[in-house]
């Protein structure tokens, strides 16, 4: 028989406050909660705006793997319902309060989804209540174990509190490391941006604020460049961090320069956070690096031909020159003529929008990275 334990449902206290400070040991909490209720697992479903990853115990671990794969977790009607029928933000919600016993058993989400995992009770609470920001905390029983029953939903509402102080700290903390980071590319003189698994714009640095509107924008949480073709460029290097698998399996791709009107290509980076990386982070799965040319960097052959649309043998040229070396022997290691070089100098001069060498050399030093 399944039943609420308050002396393991204390000592998971316990552990749900070391976890707010350790994220890597909230598998391991979960799985000492659900212990506690009798359940056969627990999880952590964060609103949108929340900076927490959805998170399990191992047990459920294919279960919620296959729900946020499939999208069962996204048009979650327990969380469509339960928001509204949870009025009480330090109560517990059960299938009983949102659902009948024929929706139970007919509607998609439990009929296809948690049915086929043998699942079917669970008592939910808000670990955090903070609208979109908000964080549930649910403990799932298979079913052929009993529905949670009124003195097991008194046994949880009296730890509600503590689970919930718990929680706001985990928030805090997490949305901390995120901006301690970001801050720490602004000390570097680079902008941060961080995105979720989907791509979406969690939150940025000042530094990367100032970029939006000129040259980058963002639309419905998603990172654009203004300029068309450098869209296509930036929508590739995203989708390179964004792997599903390990990041190692994904391409590497190089980085992208963006231009701007009246001012040199802006320069993105980007990363996939990967194992305590991405524990620091919680719901931030890559980071988008943006460095401005006029903080002083220069760029590499393969950038010089993207941002001006040089062809190897300009950026090349172009290259070297940044590098202090004079025309003629430039014109010399390259194996060409001067005159070669000259007619070559003159078409970075028209891609560029610049006239003379040092002004071109001027330009390209603020590329300099």
């Amino acid at each position: 028989m399944a039943d609420v334990r308050q002396d393991r449902l204390a000592a998971t206290i316990d552990l749900f406050y070391e976890a707010a400070a350790r994220p890597e040991l909230w598998s391991f909490a979960l799985e000492a909660y659900g212990r506690a209720l009798g359940a056969d697992g627990a999880l952590l479903l964060p609103a949108p705006a929340a900076p927490l990853a959805p998170t399990m115990s191992e047990d459920i671990a294919e279960v919620v793997e296959t729900g946020l794969r499939d999208g069962w977790l996204a048009e979650n009607p327990r969380i469509a319902r339960g928001i509204p029928a949870l009025k009480n933000t330090q109560g517990v919600l059960t299938e009983s309060h949102i659902f009948t016993a024929h929706e139970l058993d007919h509607i998609p989400f439990n009929a296809d989804y948690v049915d086929r995992h043998g699942l079917r009770w669970f008592a939910g609470i808000y670990l955090v209540a903070e609208g979109s920001r908000s964080v549930f905390l649910s403990a799932e029983r298979r079913r052929e174990r009993e529905m949670y029953s009124h003195r097991e939903i008194a046994a949880i509402e009296r730890a509600v509190p503590h689970l919930q102080r718990a929680g706001r700290i985990a928030v805090r903390l997490a949305e901390a490391r995120a901006d301690a980071t970001l801050d720490a590319f602004e000390a570097l003189r680079c902008g941060g941006i961080l995105l979720d698994g989907n791509g979406a714009v969690l939150r940025m640095n000042a530094r990367a604020e100032r970029h939006i509107g000129h040259g980058l924008v963002v639309v419905k949480s998603a990172l654009l460049a203004q300029n068309r073709a450098a869209n296509a460029d930036l929508g590739r290097l995203i989708a390179s961090v964004l792997h599903p698998g390990k990041p190692h399996e994904a391409a590497a791709h190089g980085a992208v320069a963006v231009p701007r009107p009246e001012a040199p290509p802006l320069v993105l980076h980007a990363a996939p956070l990967a194992g305590a990386a991405g524990d620091l982070f919680q719901r931030g799965k890559a980071v988008i690096l943006v460095t401005d040319p006029q903080d002083g960097l220069r760029p590499g052959e393969a950038l010089l031909r993207q941002a001006y649309r040089l062809t190897s043998a300009e950026a090349r040229l172009a290259h070297d020159l940044a590098d202090g070396a004079d025309l003629a022997s430039v014109a010399a290691a390259h194996g060409i003529t001067v005159a070669t070089a000259r007619t070559q100098l003159k078409a970075v001069f028209a891609k560029t929008g610049t006239h003379r060498q040092p002004e071109l050399v001027a330009l390209l030093a603020r590329l300099r990275r």
